[in-house]
């Protein structure tokens, strides 16, 4: 399983190499171009000595903070030469520096660009262009990682509910028995055993007692705050649950605020009387609503049969 998942990674890593490179020269030709387009004549005569190696740079340039660190150069040149005021341009993204440039045009005085008005438009332009380039960018890799978490859930859920109906059948006998006396090892602390069953990697189960001296076996997947990953599992537990339920069990509903719903699904024996229900294990599961941890609880028969 571990090999598919690295398949799998490998994969959507490929894939994204189609998509994944910044225009880092798109956007140098537009810079070296806002330079060349800067007429103010204190400017122009201290860029001179800056001016050659400048460009160099802007043409070998091949990282987003490379472009920024150029593009600060400029401005400061600039700002000292015309005693201007422009920005400087912090440690952004990509789309960000170019929507920054934009903004920085905007600050020059008129006077002070020998664009034309539709060379100047057309630098705009091909800036929104880059801008809407990047951001479909990631949006393509946003997409291949979502697509990898997704095939990655899956084969967890999938791992998970293996190993659940493996000890699913263990867990509701040792129930019946009363006590889970064969699948807990010594105790941690006073009511709380450990369970001698693998239930998975993000699984922790064990049993508690409570006041009233009822065992009680408490497994939860902690998800790490993944509700897609929760409700997966969640949907393969209950499937199994549901369809593997002992003659005289019901599906019902109990109200809970800590769970997705306000509810938590209940399995038990429907008895005519009390007395006939408390003679069989009670099965809980549900998705506490904060944590998105999965809990499945099986409480022991209250009365012996």
């Amino acid at each position: 399983m571990n090999f598919l998942r690295l398949f799998l990674f490998f994969t959507a890593f490929a894939s994204c190499l189609f998509f994944c490179a910044q225009d880092v020269n798109g956007l140098s030709d537009q810079l070296i171009l806002l330079q060349e387009n800067i007429s103010n004549k204190s400017f122009v005569k201290s860029w001179k000595k800056n001016k050659k190696s400048w460009e160099n740079s802007c043409k070998s340039a091949q990282t987003n903070n490379e472009l920024i660190n150029l593009a600060n150069k400029l401005i400061t040149v600039y700002n000292s030469s015309a005693n201007g005021s422009l920005f400087k341009i912090p440690d952004i993204k990509f789309d960000a520096v170019c929507n920054a440039l934009l903004n920085l045009i905007d600050q020059f005085p008129s006077s002070e660009l020998s664009f034309t008005n539709s060379s100047l438009e057309k630098w705009k332009d091909n800036m929104r262009v880059l801008i809407t380039t990047e951001q479909n960018r990631l949006l393509e890799i946003e997409k291949a990682e979502e697509l990898e978490k997704s095939k990655s859930r899956v084969l967890l859920a999938d791992s998970l509910i293996d190993l659940f109906i493996e000890n699913y059948a263990s867990v509701f006998d040792g129930a019946n028995k009363g006590s889970f006396s064969e699948l807990i090892s010594t105790s941690s602390q006073a009511s709380l055993y450990k369970v001698n069953l693998d239930f998975g990697s993000i699984a922790n189960c064990s049993v508690v007692i409570d006041e009233d001296g009822v065992y009680e076996l408490i497994l939860v997947y902690s998800t790490s705050s993944d509700e897609q990953l929760a409700n997966l599992i969640m949907e393969k537990c209950y499937k199994y649950i549901s369809s593997h339920l002992k003659e005289g069990f019901k599906e019902s509903k109990m109200f809970d605020g800590n769970y997705q719903t306000n509810f938590i699904k209940v399995f038990d024996f429907q008895g005519q009387k009390f007395a006939d229900t408390a003679k069989h294990p009670k099965i809980q599961l549900g998705v506490k609503k904060e944590s998105f941890e999965v809990y499945f609880i099986v409480t022991e028969p209250l009365f012996r049969r």
